[in-house]
């Protein structure tokens, strides 16, 4: 008897296999299809003022390569932040590249797309609710991030300061990388000295609280340096590329108009989308090189364009294969689900 029931559930277990799977690709086809629907609905609001056709008069032919290769680079853009995630989580937790590549298209997608620097506050909660790292940690992990985020913007804007020779903007930005190592390695030893169950004001408190946060953020030594820095390069060269190719601006110029645009874009003010502060930053990058205002206006809206594009199609992509939220990642920390199983020993016995 045991052995016709057995029989019988692995038979039906076996016969119901093949119509659950056209369902689930059913069901992963529309998950696919409404990310991209609502992706291109926000791209169509936000851009609902835009010319398009004094636009396209206002920019010069570009080949579709250069497109092409822009995009690659922001893509590519991506990957690097994904690497300089799980350089950094990596050390606390089992984590997969593909795992923090979601995170961060999520989290890119939401920053683009929430005015006032909102979508920030997304990084840490994906973190807690996909890759299971307490929130406390994912705060401190986004402040560390963003510092390293100033500091390299910083650098490149040392070294991108008119009037000045060269070797003097080198030395000065290699004198600003070893103050704020330096202003690092301080904050680490305040925070170890400080001792638990510190009394004061709750300002001092709340400035304790947060230097203790940096101190306790995960460490990833050089990797996450140079995941920071390749991320960085790689997309300023790609949309300098662009922006070259748009307005007829030189490479400097252009490249100085890229590095302009994205430092507006981590402005904490901020309109949808970053429309006007970022294509004043690629306005006054290039003009700090001498480009001319007329001649980048239509070509920063352009570039502002493509990038709003890839953050949309790469969060459109992470929400259309993410996990259900009832399936644990893996290497979540969470619980395996238990199998049961059939002993046959006991019944061939």
């Amino acid at each position: 008897m045991d052995e016709v029931s057995e029989t019988s559930a692995t038979d039906g277990g076996e016969g119901r296999d093949p119509p659950s799977r056209p369902r689930g690709r059913k069901v992963t086809v529309g998950r696919i299809a409404l990310a991209w629907a609502v992706s291109l609905g926000l791209l169509a609001w936000l851009t609902r003022h835009v010319q398009w056709g004094r636009l396209g008069e206002a920019v010069r032919p570009t080949p579709w390569w250069i497109w092409l290769a822009a995009a690659a680079g922001i893509g590519a853009s991506y990957g690097f932040r994904a690497l300089r995630i799980h350089a950094e989580l990596r050390r606390r937790r089992p984590l997969t590249v593909g795992q923090c590549l979601r995170v961060m298209l999520l989290h890119n997608a939401a920053v683009n797309v929430l005015p006032m620097r909102g979508g920030e506050a997304a990084y840490p909660l994906l973190l807690q609710r996909q890759l299971a790292v307490p929130l406390g940690q994912g705060v401190a992990s986004l402040v560390w991030i963003r510092a390293q985020d100033a500091l390299v913007l910083a650098i490149a804007v040392v070294l991108f300061l008119p009037g000045l020779p060269l070797a003097l903007r080198a030395a000065g930005a290699v004198a600003m990388l070893v103050a704020v190592l330096g202003l690092i390695r301080l904050v680490q030893r305040v925070a170890a000295r400080r001792g638990a169950g510190v009394e004061g004001p709750r300002l001092v408190r709340a400035a304790l609280a947060a230097l203790s946060a940096l101190a306790d953020a995960p460490r990833h030594g050089w990797a996450g340096w140079l995941f920071c820095a390749g991320s960085w390069a790689v997309k300023l060269a790609s949309l300098g590329l662009l922006l070259t190719s748009l307005s007829g601006l030189a490479p400097l110029d252009a490249l100085g108009g890229a590095l302009g645009g994205e430092l507006a874009g981590v402005l904490p003010i901020q309109g949808p989308a970053g429309f006007g502060t970022y294509e004043a930053g690629v306005w006054a990058g290039a003009s700090l090189q001498g480009g001319s205002a007329l001649a980048v206006a239509a070509p920063a809206v352009a570039v502002h364009l493509l990038s709003l594009l890839m953050a949309l199609a790469g969060g459109a992509l992470a929400l259309a294969f993410a996990p259900a939220s009832s399936t644990p990642l893996a290497g979540s920390g969470a619980p395996p689900v238990a199998v049961p199983t059939i002993d046959r020993s006991d019944h061939h016995a």
